[in-house]
This record gives structure tokens, sequence and C-alpha cells, in this order.
């Protein structure tokens, strides 16, 4: 189950995870056009509109997943929003709002951590899960495009997954993190102008990254041999932020 994934990282992702032989539930708010994706692979997977801001919404998609397939084995938590200031350049501090900060804490941390919480009994009955939580650079250094409540929301999303990860390890669950540098997506594009340019001249590898590498990470992280990775971060950013 990919939240988000109705283009970019999360589309990326799916298509990745059907390559692997699993059975892929596209989820979105947006509906995602399957026919995108070659027709062998095509077959096992399956779109779903779902709308983040809506526990009952989350729910009842995850029933109905259940009642299909008997289990969710693994979930990527890729949905995400941000706020931009004027003109598409990033939000000041003094501009941020209390309105803006449920906004966006509803979707990038309270839904991730209901979405796990919708999926982690199956996966402790299993004692097999593998959980993915998408990131941001903007989580874990500075963000020269990303306003301040995108950088807490993500860094928020560390938090979590480490302390997913202490908790149902003991279960044979797994819980990582990828932290995403600028990648070329929908949200991206929707910058000011320059804006990418600019940033893709301070990156050593001096452009922009690509949904299939931010999805090649995540399709590790999902399979059987990264059992023994948990609550780590993986840093896809061109090289931008060296931990």
């Amino acid at each position: 189950m990919v939240t988000g994934a109705a283009s970019g990282i999360g589309f990326a992702t799916g298509v990745e995870l059907l390559k692997a032989g699993h059975t892929v539930y596209f989820t979105d708010r947006n509906p995602t056009d399957l026919a995108r994706i070659a027709a062998p692979l095509r077959e096992r997977a399956h779109a779903v509109i779902l709308d983040l801001k809506h526990l009952a919404d989350m729910r009842a998609a995850t029933k109905d997943i259940l009642a299909r397939h008997g289990s969710i084995d693994i979930l990527v938590n890729n949905a995400g929003i941000t706020i931009k200031g004027a003109d598409g350049k990033p939000q000041g501090f003094l501009d941020a709002t209390e309105e803006q900060f449920f906004e966006i804490m509803r979707i990038n941390s309270l839904a991730l951590m209901q979405m796990t919480q919708l999926v982690l009994p199956g996966m402790m009955q299993k004692r097999w899960g593998r959980i993915v939580n998408v990131a941001s650079l903007a989580g874990r250094s500075k963000s020269i495009v990303s306003g301040p409540l995108y950088m807490m929301s993500k860094a928020s999303v560390l938090g979590l997954t480490r302390a997913t990860a202490a908790e149902m390890g003991p279960h044979g669950i797994t819980c990582n993190a990828v932290a995403p540098g600028r990648i070329l997506s929908a949200m991206t594009e929707n910058a000011a102008p320059g804006v990418n340019d600019g940033y893709a001249a301070q990156i050593p590898v001096r452009r922009i990254g690509d949904p299939i590498e931010v999805a090649s990470g995540i399709a590790y992280l999902c399979g059987e041999h990264a059992g023994f990775t948990n609550g780590a971060v993986i840093d896809i950013n061109g090289g931008f932020f060296m931990s």
C-alpha cells in the first residue's frame, strides 16, 4: 500500500514494488492512471481514492484492501503537502499561521501515524512487515526552499520512524525512512521561476533528482534482505547533505 501514489515518488515506488512481484495498491486523493504501467505488471496494480484528511476514509480503504487481499505487508507513507508563500517562494517564519500548522501536520505527520496504526495489527500477527516513511532533506538539515512548517512536519516523520522501529522490531516489522532532496515532481514544478536551477547549482551532482532514484531506495527497504535495516534514514539528495 503506497500513499500519494498518483504521481512522482509514490507512483515510481508502486511500479518498483510491482517489478519485485508484489500486488500494489496505489492510493491517492487524485485518480491514478494505471494505464501508464506496463500491461504484465498492471494486473497486480489497483488504484484507490484516499483522502488522508479523514481517519474514517483511511479505515475504510484499509478494511477494503484487507477484505480483497487478506493482508497489508508493506506500507509506504509517501503522501505529503507543502505550504508556499507568495509567488511560489518559500514561506517565511513570521507568515506561518496556526491554521496552516494543523493543515500540514494533519497530512504529513498525523495521517502517517494513523495509517501505520491501521496496518500494524496484521503485520504483528504475521510477524513480518515493512514500513517506509518518506521524510525529506528539510527534516534532516536546513532547507533553502521549504518553509518552517514543512521542515517541522518532516522532522516529526523521523521521530515517528524511530519510535515505530524500536517498538515493532521484536515483532518482525521494520520501519525506515528515506529523506529525499530536491526531486522532480508536481510539487517542485510549482516553484517560483529559477528556484530549481538555483538549487541544482548547489548540489554536488549538479542536478535535481528523479523519482525513480528515491523509489529504488524505498523498494530495497521493503525487501526481504532489508530485515536488519531498522530505524535508518537513507539520504537521497545528490550530496547536498552528508551526515
